[in-house]
């Protein structure tokens, strides 16, 4: 059975609190923004571990900012992924220090569907992307 990865654009389609928010911007006490993009646990489990090594002291649960001088090493590491993923090579470019089960889990959950896993982080990507280009920080929000 396919894992259904998903990136979600909107609040409203979301069921249920199990969600890690990307915030345009700074944090201003709100959560669950109309303006923010979405990805379950599940999904985001793909390509956490760049975030951990981006961010200095990376919080799966923790509110954190992105700073603008991080964005090129953030989306570095997830092109790496995304090049990884579609050569079925992962962790051979990228080098990150997870234990052997979590590297398994990882590559269990992409294996399970990696058409799926491909196209949210390629929309991902580019999301980012559009957020260096207009200079506007990025929150994360964990859950």
């Amino acid at each position: 059975m396919k894992t259904p990865f998903k990136i979600y654009f909107h609040p409203n389609e979301l069921e249920g609190t199990a969600y890690i928010e990307f915030l345009p911007g700074k944090y201003l006490g709100k959560c669950w923004n109309e303006t923010s993009t979405f990805l379950d646990e599940n999904t985001f489990s793909i390509f956490e571990d760049v975030f951990e090594e981006t961010i200095e002291s990376y919080d799966h649960y923790a509110f954190q900012e992105l700073s603008e001088s991080k964005f090129d090493v953030l989306l570095q590491s997830l092109g790496m992924r995304l090049d990884e993923i579609k050569e079925d090579s992962l962790f051979s470019k990228s080098g990150r220090t997870l234990s052997l089960p979590e590297r398994e889990l990882i590559q269990k959950e992409i294996q399970s569907n990696k058409e799926g896993a491909i196209e949210v982080l390629e929309r991902f990507i580019v999301w980012i992307q559009e957020l260096k280009k207009q200079n506007i920080p990025l929150s994360i929000l964990g859950i």
